[in-house]
């Protein structure tokens, strides 16, 4: 669907923005009001609990972390109160709701503001009023009825086939399982600085140290640093992010390559088992807590084997095509 847009001041379409209140964990009290915090997860809630008077209770309104996970949004359609990490949004124009729709479609938007900030650069109000956001636009206002429809098509064309798993798939608990080495099965490469002023659009893929999109930042005109096949691993920004490229792309510098050694082949779908096992440990990395080359090798992975010890790459390949009907894409 193409739709004339146009940018618009934050401040001239949402109304002034409200900066939740701090409510530590020891003084929250449990109920059915959202607590809505910088969470990435859960669509941002981390508890529901009954709140003090004067937290102010909002409801049909986004929200975006402007700490801790900087720079996620979620739409609420309930009763939620906001952490003092997050900022409550709305419409200036109180005759448009904000529905679930127009949320929907305003998400990606601010998200896309993320490589802008981080847990040492936050969204202060401030900042957040000067952005300015690339809107469907109708008579120089945005159009709020493209974006509802826009989402109503989308929701209608997506289809959710039962997936049958294969009578003959192996179960998880009926592996033997080993602790593995990373440093054992693979080689790291490391990806390459380049700053924001020296991209120009182009078709590579940038990798960046983010979470969203397949870890693509945006597609430059630079040559690919790296062939496609492989498994990326964000070592510093959204630390322990880890995706599947396909194919070739540049790196930043805050990712780690991973490539298979020589002795076994890796494809797609034994790459999204590995992926689900190496982000298990992310828990144990930060923004200030780097996940270095040396961690990264020395870092253990427990994975199914084979009768031999090693791990069982046939079995990981055949239990995600088995269980997710992914098919293969080796390459």
């Amino acid at each position: 669907m193409n739709k004339d847009k146009s940018l618009f001041v934050f401040g001239d379409v949402f109304a002034p923005p409200e900066r939740g209140q701090r409510l530590v964990k020891a003084d929250q009290a449990a109920g059915d009001v959202a607590y809505v915090s910088s969470t990435k997860i859960n669509n941002g809630i981390s508890a529901f609990i009954s709140p003090p008077d004067y937290m102010m209770i909002h409801n049909k309104k986004l929200t975006l972390s402007n700490s801790g996970s900087v720079g996620y949004c979620f739409y609420h359609n309930y009763d939620f109160v906001a952490s003092d990490h997050v900022t409550v949004i709305g419409l200036k124009d109180e005759t448009v709701p904000l529905t679930e729709n127009i949320a929907l479609y305003l998400k990606p938007v601010f998200e896309s503001m993320q490589y802008k900030y981080s847990f040492g650069r936050e969204i202060t109000d401030s900042r957040l009023a000067k952005e300015q956001l690339l809107l469907p636009s109708a008579d120089e206002k945005p159009d709020w009825t493209f974006m509802e429809n826009f989402t109503v098509n989308i929701k209608g064309n997506i289809r959710w086939p039962k997936l049958q798993a294969s009578s003959s798939a192996t179960l998880l608990s009926d592996k033997e399982w080993a602790v593995i080495g990373m440093g054992e099965i693979f080689t790291f490469l490391k990806g390459k600085r380049l700053v924001k002023a020296d991209m120009q659009p182009g078709n590579t893929p940038f990798i960046g140290a983010i979470s969203t999109n397949n870890g693509v930042r945006q597609l430059i005109d630079e040559e690919a640093l790296f062939e496609g096949n492989c498994i990326t691993v964000n070592y510093n920004g959204c630390v322990g992010e880890a995706f599947y490229q396909e194919k070739p792309f540049w790196a930043s510098d805050d990712v780690t390559v991973l490539y298979p050694m020589d002795w076994w082949a890796l494809n797609r779908n034994v790459a999204l088992f590995l992926i689900t096992v190496i982000k298990e440990n992310r828990y144990l990395y930060s923004y200030g807590r780097k996940w270095t080359t040396d961690k990264m090798k020395n870092t253990k992975l427990t994975l199914p084997v084979d009768s031999n010890g090693s791990p069982d790459f046939s079995f990981m390949e055949q239990y995600i095509q088995a269980h997710f009907n992914l098919g293969n894409s080796q390459i």
